[in-house]
């Protein structure tokens, strides 16, 4: 797969692409290679180009599947976002090609009004938006099974949940 067809790509020009990735660092991760590790200062952007990458959390020595993306696909984004520290580790299931993106340049960038940037933001603006529909859902599905003598956590982590959404 060639960066230009990567999906967050679609709505730019052959420059605009070529600009976007010259900025980009190409990498080639081994089997296993963590790529992100949770609790690090985070913010760049990997566009995963070939492989497969599993984004999990280690707890109490427990490792805890997130979820398994093939390519294409973005990784990083939260982090950069929210400017947190990374929020889960990243590791390649098999020999995988990664672009980054590192987060001063997507700011400069950002900053100077670069249409790119700003295209390539709101597609993966969206991806986000799409994933918290889906957890919308699952919460509501969730709530339907849960015990009544619980249903108090649920609904004070909901609260909370979608307390934090207003700016």
């Amino acid at each position: 797969m060639k960066i230009s067809d990567f999906p967050a790509f679609e709505n730019l020009n052959d420059t605009q692409i070529e600009n976007l990735q010259s900025a980009c660092t190409e990498r080639w991760l081994d089997k296993d290679e963590v790529l992100i590790k949770r609790g690090e200062p985070g913010g760049d952007l990997f566009f995963l180009l070939e492989g497969e990458l599993l984004v999990y959390v280690k707890e109490n020595a427990r490792e805890v599947e997130l979820v398994r993306v093939q390519a294409p696909a973005v990784v990083g984004e939260l982090e950069l976002l929210t400017n947190q520290d990374r929020t889960a580790s990243v590791r390649a299931l098999c020999k995988s090609q990664v672009f980054a993106l590192e987060q001063e340049r997507i700011e400069q960038r950002l900053s100077d009004g670069d249409p790119a940037v700003l295209k390539v933001m709101l597609a993966i603006s969206r991806v986000i938006a799409s994933r918290l529909a889906g957890m919308t859902e699952k919460f509501v599905e969730l709530e339907g099974k849960i015990e009544p003598a619980r249903s108090h956590e649920l609904s004070d982590f909901r609260k909370k949940l979608f307390s934090e959404w207003t700016f």
